[in-house]
């Protein structure tokens, strides 16, 4: 029994036993210098009046176990199900919550925050074993070098990476609405930023803006492409290597094959490659490690010259160890 409980009884026993020796006027003066609140000893004087007991009725709440029936549908409603919460499974197998956590354990079911993963339909998920094997088999081997390049946007404020999505705070009400509130433009101007990646680090990167919501295929050959050129030539010029663009259009136009073909590069043609497959190119984790970097403790952008001057900086000082591994 809470010490909260026991302090509640023990005023009512004393009020109890002082109302068979005392007057009532007389109790309340006497525990009102004791500090009581007139309501509590009033209330309680009621009580006595009605002729209920002193102590309070055992009461019947939840039960605090589940038999093995209860716990093989618990694990049924719980095991791999999404949008399933402890409150909902109290309510619904009426228990605390608490009984919930401590039997979901016994259970050794743990909770998993769900991952990002591209949404593939019936085509994509029929070509992608196949392209991917291909791709392995017939266009790389072991000497070859697979030179990737990739395209992302940073906003001015990168208000949805997961480190800046919480303060503490012992004052929230007090708190700054910079820090409380996550703000965001409905039109928000965004900077380019391309590279190419392989085993021994990366390119140097063309950091620019754009005015569609991708990149086309005249700054591609103009702007990225070069870069691309030079970054194989410094590196590759005697190496076996191929060329692994992704599936944007931009990559894939016939102004852009007709350049590669001219620089003689050789790459990955469309219908080999396989659609959207992330955990197969590594430069994601790398554009996820950069943005981690730009964005780290909550920073932000006031203009575009800002915002390219902090991806500037922070791409110094990116690890290529981890790039290479």
């Amino acid at each position: 029994m809470s010490s909260c409980i026991e302090k509640k009884l023990d005023v009512r026993r004393r009020i109890y036993s002082l109302l068979g020796r005392m007057q009532e006027s007389d109790v309340v003066k006497h525990l009102q210098v004791e500090g009581i609140p007139r309501t509590t000893i009033y209330r309680i004087i009621k009580r006595f009046k009605s002729g209920l007991p002193c102590d309070d009725k055992p009461r019947t709440g939840r039960p605090s176990k589940l038999n093995k029936k209860q716990l093989q549908n618990l694990k049924n409603a719980a095991e791999n199900r999404v949008g399933v919460s402890q409150r909902k499974l109290a309510l619904k197998f009426n228990v605390s919550k608490t009984c919930i956590q401590e039997n979901l354990e016994k259970l050794g079911l743990k909770y998993y925050k769900r991952q990002r993963a591209p949404k593939y339909n019936e085509k994509q998920l029929e070509q992608i074993p196949s392209k991917c094997r291909k791709l392995r088999r017939e266009i790389t081997d072991s000497k070859i070098f697979l030179i990737i390049d990739d395209e992302k946007y940073f906003t001015f404020s990168g208000v949805d990476m997961p480190g800046n999505a919480g303060f503490y705070s012992s004052d929230k009400e007090n708190t700054s609405p910079d820090v409380k509130y996550k703000s965001k433009q409905k039109f928000e101007p965004k900077i380019l930023v391309w590279l190419a990646l392989y085993s021994k680090g990366i390119s140097v990167p063309y950091i620019g803006t754009t005015k569609g919501p991708a990149i086309d295929s005249n700054v591609y050959i103009k702007k990225c492409l070069p870069k691309l050129m030079k970054f194989i030539n410094e590196h590759h010029i005697d190496d076996k290597y191929v060329f692994w663009p992704d599936l944007a259009s931009s990559h894939y136009a016939n102004q852009t094959i007709n350049w590669l073909n001219e620089q003689k590069v050789p790459f990955v043609p469309k219908q080999a490659n396989p659609p959207n497959v992330p955990k197969a190119r590594p430069i994601e984790d790398f554009w996820g490690i950069l943005a981690q970097q730009v964005y780290s403790g909550g920073w932000t952008a006031t203009n575009q010259q800002q915002l390219i001057n902090r991806i500037k900086a922070q791409l110094k000082k990116v690890d290529l160890h981890v790039v290479q591994s």
